[in-house]
């Protein structure tokens, strides 16, 4: 059967998950990844079809898709390449402000655990994801899209290698995508990567990236969100939402030049690494039904806060459906009149 033509498509990694979290909890082979978090981060606020692009190592199966599948987000863009080396994610939090990608053995070791034999020999995608060599075979490429998708209204492009965030939102835009919105590795931004960012956000709608990011792209460590986010719009993009830590979302509007900031939802933490592709899910589902920056923002950050709350990126499907409306409620009226 030929997928449906979806609506919002989200591209990028997908991978099987371990955590080590500060008071001593773990999880292992949950599914996440940039792109998955960010289709469940939307899923709760619309009805039209989500497709996901990404491509999977020997650790997936139809089974895993699957599970995927199930919670409306269609896995058709997802390639299997069963000859390829595991798709992995490791995440060590020494604490909640201190994420180490690398090295898992040593950090099983650290809290007396048998480092998982799939972690064996671990090597971080984002060794390759903050490079500008040619594309692995784990990017993304062109021809991953099946053609229902080159028909998406809007697409989000999760951290990635360069080459694909280039080529998948020039061949979007060339088929019609009238929204394109990009998130860059935080790896790349670096002052000597200034010409391939440049390159990346031609043509790009919205951008999201951590504000102590761009402070070192841009090489002003004092400069205040406004002029960061003032800074890099001239390079293309009409809106620019930086994420400051844990508090929220500042977001700058070029056309307007208004500048605001969204907190955050409290919650427990248990996963910042959702919160970024999360928040641009909910911002992108929102926008495309309201094109209010504000309003996108508020929902971006309660989609923030159902999916930190647990491991995994469909762990925020597995809510109590009224959990995020009562929450939107609930920020709405913290922000007051």
């Amino acid at each position: 059967m030929s997928p449906k033509t979806p609506s919002l498509l989200f591209a990028g990694p997908v991978r099987m998950e371990y955590f080590l979290l500060p008071e001593g909890k773990n999880h292992a082979r949950v599914l996440g990844g940039p792109a998955l978090y960010a289709a469940a981060g939307a899923r709760p606020w619309t009805r039209d079809e989500i497709g996901i692009v990404s491509r999977v190592g020997n650790n997936f199966s139809p089974q895993t898709l699957n599970a995927i599948q199930s919670k409306g987000i269609d896995t058709t863009g997802v390639k299997i390449l069963p000859g390829s080396a595991p798709s992995l994610g490791f995440h060590y939090y020494e604490s909640w402000d201190k994420h180490i990608d690398w090295s898992p053995e040593k950090y099983y070791a650290k809290h007396n655990l048998v480092c998982p034999e799939e972690l064996l020999g671990y090597v971080p995608p984002t060794l390759s994801e903050n490079a500008v060599q040619p594309l692995t075979e784990a990017a993304v490429r062109i021809e991953d899209l099946p053609d229902a998708y080159l028909q998406a209204s809007a697409a989000f492009i999760a951290p990635c290698h360069y080459q694909s965030q280039i080529t998948l939102s020039v061949a979007l835009r060339r088929h019609g995508t009238s929204v394109l919105f990009l998130s860059p590795p935080d790896g790349l931004l670096l002052p000597s990567f200034r010409p391939q960012i440049r390159e990346m956000l031609h043509g790009i709608d919205i951008l999201f990236a951590r504000e102590s990011s761009l402070r070192t792209f841009t090489g002003r460590p004092d400069a205040d969100a406004g002029a960061l986010s003032e800074y890099i719009s001239r390079w293309g993009p009409k809106l620019v939402l930086l994420q400051r830590g844990y508090q929220g979302i500042h977001i700058y509007d070029s056309d307007s030049r208004g500048a605001h900031f969204i907190p955050f939802y409290p919650v427990e933490m248990q996963n910042p690494l959702a919160i970024g592709d999360s928040f641009c899910g909910g911002f992108l589902a929102a926008w495309c039904l309201t094109f209010n920056p504000l309003e996108s923002a508020l929902i971006g950050c309660i989609s923030a806060s159902l999916a930190m709350e647990g491991p995994g990126g469909l762990y925020a499907l597995d809510r109590n459906p009224g959990l995020a409306d009562a929450r939107l409620a609930s920020l709405r009226r913290s922000m007051g009149p």
